[in-house]
């Protein structure tokens, strides 16, 4: 099978897992204990914290690691509930399920939830200007989308934001979901003016099951309560071994963040002549557009087939594809949700198929798939070529 589904988890690479091992059997003890085993597990805890908010350009004191990027969004959002006045928390329509998600926990406990509208996947600024009032507590702004790539302009929406709240005096919390930017785009939290950050491990190769939250601590309380790891913000022995793996992942991919950018950004522009000679409709950002886009990720319509006829067809042919986010039973629903919040048509969401790339693809590769789609759309009768 060719992999072209990146976007929703990546292999394991070859250092992370000989990192997994080594601290798996060299650092056996608990972080948090008190002997000689538990203190060189603490130092090893440390080390990779201090490695990973070195690359984000943070303090180390302000970076939390979880089970990743859905549970770091979970805790800064939820930390809401922890507030005895309800307000009101504006959400991108176009971010992930892990932050949409908590709409209807929220309105049970009486805030309101506000969506600002994205056409073409990008924020509207001046939708932001108007829906900043008084009761806004919270704004959450995703950098990359997972489902068409698109950038956001996020430090115009945060400076937007701030001046809005030194004229009222009104402190509110601005939260990046940064699962697709890490690893990928340079991406630094704190320089963008965020109060917090979620970050995923298995989206650039680290173990899946990690992750970590940067976050301005007195911005947050955790809304659960443990045994006090990661300074009491996520509780539960931290899983070193896969710490150490997601941290050595990271390390990777920031050192080449360039060179991996302009080979995928090749590899993309491939992909989108192939679709234009068949017919297909881009629904991301073209490389030729002069927007700000992700070229690890890239969606088209292949109307009038269905998403799920054409997927089938290419995974039988032996390509690994998607409907959009993984993260749901519902992948195709979730992805239309978010094309229909762009201002996509109905026909061209329900064809959608997601092609996401990485450094570890080749040309070759590439070449096969777009073979692949020739073949699969001249079989079905309709197309050019």
């Amino acid at each position: 099978m060719l992999y072209f589904d990146w976007t929703s988890t990546s292999p394991v690479s070859s250092q992370a897992l000989v990192e997994y091992c080594r601290v798996s059997e060299c650092y056996p003890g608990n972080p948090s204990s008190t002997h000689a085993l538990g203190i060189k597990a603490k130092e090893m805890l440390e080390d990779c914290r201090k490695r990973f908010a070195s690359i984000l350009k943070v303090s180390p004191s302000e970076l939390y690691f979880t089970s990743g990027g859905t549970e770091a969004d979970s805790i800064v959002v939820q930390s809401l509930l922890n507030n005895p006045s309800p307000g009101e928390v504006l959400f991108t329509a176009v971010e992930h399920a892990a932050v949409l998600e908590n709409k209807a926990v929220l309105e049970n406990h009486g805030w309101k939830v506000t969506f600002l509208n994205c056409p073409g996947g990008y924020l509207d600024l001046d939708a932001l200007k108007k829906a900043l009032n008084p009761s806004v507590r919270m704004v959450c702004i995703m950098k990359v989308n997972n489902v068409t790539g698109t950038i956001m302009d996020t430090e115009s929406a945060v400076r937007i934001i701030r001046e809005y709240s030194e004229k009222t005096g009104k402190y509110i919390h601005i939260h990046c979901d940064a699962v697709q930017a890490l690893g990928k785009i340079e991406f630094h939290p704190s320089t963008e003016g965020f109060d917090s950050a979620a970050f995923s491990g298995h989206k650039f190769s680290g173990p899946r099951g990690t992750g970590a939250l940067w976050c301005r601590r007195t911005a947050v309380q955790a809304l659960s309560r443990a045994g006090g790891q990661e300074s009491g913000l996520r509780g539960g022995t931290e899983n070193l071994p896969a710490i150490a793996a997601m941290t050595t992942a990271l390390e990777n991919c920031a050192s080449e963040l360039v060179q991996h950018y302009d080979f995928v950004k090749t590899l993309r522009k491939k992909v989108e002549i192939c679709a234009a000679d068949c017919g297909f409709t881009l629904l991301s950002p073209s490389s030729d557009s002069g927007i700000s886009f992700s070229p690890y990720i890239l969606t088209i319509s292949v109307r009038p087939l269905p998403s799920e006829v054409f997927l089938r067809v290419m995974s039988d042919k032996g390509f690994c594809l998607s409907a959009g986010s993984a993260c749901s039973a519902n992948t195709r629903g979730k992805a239309e949700k978010v094309l229909q919040a762009m201002g996509i048509r109905s026909e061209d969401r329900m064809s959608a198929i997601r092609i996401s790339l990485s450094y570890m693809n080749t040309e070759e590769d590439v070449e096969k798939l777009c073979k692949a789609l020739k073949d699969t759309y001249k079989e079905f009768g309709y197309g050019k070529n």
